[in-house]
């Protein structure tokens, strides 16, 4: 049983520093504004838009060189 405690006791202030990280991340991480203004779930919407343009893009690319007729050798 003294061995338990002694586990317990070592152990307590690394599981109380990773208990506050995760209170504190998750407090401020959500909330925390770039430098434009926006939220971070926000500048997140965005990027994901900006990646879904692209993916649209890219595909169009790849259509048109499968499309296109191989040049002579």
């Amino acid at each position: 049983m003294d061995k338990w405690i002694e586990f317990a006791v070592a152990w307590l202030p690394f599981l109380l520093l990773i208990g506050f990280w995760f209170w504190f991340s998750r407090r401020n991480g959500m909330q925390a504004r770039g430098s434009s203004g926006a939220t971070m779930i926000e500048l997140y919407e965005q990027q994901v838009a900006e990646t879904r343009r692209m993916n649209g893009f890219l595909e169009r690319i790849a259509q048109s060189m499968e499309n296109e007729p191989p040049r002579g050798s």
